[in-house]
Order: structure tokens, then sequence, then C-alpha cells
């Protein structure tokens, strides 16, 4: 099963055109980097799935659904920008925030703890989010996106604005949630990103897909060409 599918899909704004005609499909269990430029429409394509916006043309399915509706229970999401209510604590905001999805108190407190640690903020975990640095929100929003026990978590721009101890750290815990085969969708435009994560790589250029290839083919070393070179002739 193709965790995404998109064909011929479309999105616009008014009169101006983003998604133009992209064709992709993300198996399951797959680490997938959306790679390009600011503007490019990888934002775009996270809030389609998401249910955010609605294509203007094609269809989009998730695990096999068009009605997303019935596979958002299945998505965690890190938005580029996080925006969260900083006098409250990790722990009681996991809390409100897991409410939304009808986990009963006992099973939260559980999913709550269990986050926080795989982000490693157990430590941390009753303090306010005013006090947490920029790295500590990111690991945050990771532990918000795996509340509620997701198959697939979409990402964008997770090492925007972080100082590199700060990326080092992100890049390590997506790779740990790698390797606990969570479907992965890795919208940047850094390449160090989709070489140490990502399975396949694909180039989103003027609203469609470029190009696409196996990461791993990218580290295969290149041929070399000798060139013998002769006196020139008068």
């Amino acid at each position: 099963m193709y965790a995404i599918e998109a064909e011929n899909l479309h999105k616009s704004y008014d009169d101006v055109s983003v998604l133009r005609g992209l064709d992709l499909r993300v198996p399951t269990g797959q680490v997938y980097g959306l790679l390009g430029p600011n503007g490019s429409g990888k934002s775009t394509l996270i809030h389609l799935m998401l249910g955010f916006l609605r294509p203007s043309q094609g269809t989009l399915k998730l695990f096999g659904e068009r009605d997303l509706e019935l596979v958002r229970g299945r998505i965690g999401y890190l938005p580029e920008r996080l925006r969260y209510h900083l006098r409250f604590t990790a722990r009681e905001y996991l809390r409100y925030l897991g409410r939304f999805s009808d986990l009963r108190a006992s099973e939260l407190a559980g999913r709550v703890d269990d986050a926080l640690a795989i982000v490693g903020l157990s430590d941390v975990a009753d303090r306010v989010l005013a006090a947490y640095s920029k790295g500590m929100l990111q690991r945050f929003g990771i532990a918000q996106a795996l509340l509620a026990n997701p198959d697939m978590l979409l990402i964008d721009e997770p090492t925007s604005g972080l100082d590199p101890a700060g990326q080092r750290e992100m890049l390590n815990l997506l790779g740990e949630l790698a390797r606990r085969n969570h479907t992965i969708f890795l919208a940047t435009h850094y390449l160090d990103e989709i070489d140490q994560l990502c399975d396949t790589v694909g180039i989103l250029y003027n609203g469609r897909l470029a190009a696409q290839i196996d990461v791993s083919a990218l580290r295969v070393p290149g041929s070399a060409a000798v060139l013998k070179v002769g006196p020139l002739t008068p």
C-alpha cells in the first residue's frame, strides 16, 4: 500500500498556480524527502494532505483513502512555524492536545510520558514552554506529533532556525523515528537532511515532480576517467 498517492494534483490561489499536475507515490514505511526552494509548493502539498486545503484539480489519497477525514488520526504533523501557549508546561500542553484525540485519561497519561521520553524531554516536562530553547520547542513539536501514535509523520522544514547543535539533535531524533518504522514525509531544502534521513528524494520544481531517485544511488562512487593529451601538432 502507498501512504501517499497524488495524481495530476493541482492547487491554485486565485490566478496563481502552485502545484501544476503533481504525480507522487510514497510507499508505507519509507522516509521520503521532498526537496525544493522556498515557494516551490512543499508546504502547500502538506496542507493538502492535512485537509487544510482542497485540491483545485486531481486526486490525493492517503493510505488508499480519498476521504482524508478517515485517516486524520493516523497522521502526525510538525509545522515549520511553531506556535504554542507558552505559559503551560510541556506535560500540561500535551495532555490538553491529547483530549482532541479522544484518548482516555489513563491512556493519555501514558502516551504523554512516552512521547516526552522519545524526544528526550522527560526531565523538563514540568517546565513552562516559555523557558524552552528553540531546539527544545522543536523536539516538543515532535512529541505532539507522536501523541496519537500515528502511522505517518508530515514534517515541514524541521531544522529551520536551529543552530548546528540543534540541527544535529533534530536529525538524530528523526533518524530514531525512522527506525521505529514510521512513514515520514519530509519537506526541506537542505541536502544534508536528505542524505542523512531519506530513502527516496523527489525534487519539486515549477509545481511538478521534476525528478525522483533512490538516495542510496547518490552515494555510489562515481566512475573515473583518465585523459591523456599528447603534444600539439604545429
